[in-house]
């Protein structure tokens, strides 16, 4: 990050902090959780940046990282731009966490379609007996 754009946004965290806003940047270190990736991270990064020591601006994240950060293995091939690639992560889901997701809803789903296929079946069975009852 180049030192032009590393006091710029100091700067407008300053400001907005004057204000008692939250806008700013989110610097972390190994140690730290990371904010949420958002797909205006390809204009700044300022969402997450990586404190790097005292003396040297901090980085943002590489696009591959954004894609490790979103729980997509190293397999994965971004094929895209860098650009076309932070817009992507920043949209997506983490992936890990939909997949615990669906885990956890797999047997209320489950439970519902077996439901919904017992009442069909008993809607068929009904108009059978009915079409072929001989009082009509």
């Amino acid at each position: 990050m180049t030192d032009h754009l590393w006091q710029y946004l100091q700067d407008y965290a300053a400001k907005h902090k004057a204000k008692g806003n939250g806008f700013g940047f989110g610097l972390v270190t190994g140690e730290d959780v990371a904010r949420t990736l958002s797909a205006r991270y390809y204009k700044d990064g300022s969402e997450i940046l990586i404190a790097r020591g005292a003396k040297e601006n901090p980085r943002r994240l590489t696009p591959r990282e954004c894609a490790r950060l979103m729980g997509f293995d190293d397999a994965y091939k971004i094929v895209v731009s860098d650009t076309q690639a932070y817009k992507q992560f920043g949209n997506s889901v983490v992936v890990p966490v939909i997949k615990a997701v669906a885990k956890t809803m797999e047997p209320y789903i489950k439970e519902i379609i077996m439901r919904e296929n017992s009442a069909l079946t008993a809607i068929k069975s009904a108009k059978q007996e009915h079409t072929s009852c001989p009082c009509q």
